[in-house]
């Protein structure tokens, strides 16, 4: 048995070359402008989240403020009544007291 080699021929491409594509002024200045307009958007959205951190914790704070003095205004009115109390009492007495005298 006997094998011939058949040798196909090769197929060749051809070298090819494009102009490089250039961006134009315009296409420049959009792509500029956009980038600003991100980093400005970013900036802006960084800001914003921190002003809402600061509110929450102003909130957060003016609450527990305000429920500090709800609890201290209570307790100053209960010892005024205890006062009043203590106070009316012995103008009783006082009272009483005198009427024993006279």
């Amino acid at each position: 048995m006997s094998f011939t080699r058949t040798v196909l021929p090769r197929a060749y491409r051809g070298l090819t070359t494009s102009a490089v594509r250039q961006k134009t002024l315009s296409e420049t200045v959009k792509e500029t402008a956009d980038t600003v307009n991100k980093k400005v958007g970013k900036t802006l959205a960084s800001g914003l989240d921190t002003a809402e951190k600061a509110s929450t914790s102003v909130k957060e704070t003016v609450s527990s403020a305000t429920s500090d003095a709800k609890v201290k205004s209570a307790q100053a009115g209960q010892k005024a009544n205890e006062a009043a109390g203590v106070a009316k009492g012995k103008a009783s007495e006082a009272k009483d007291e005198i009427n024993k005298r006279v």
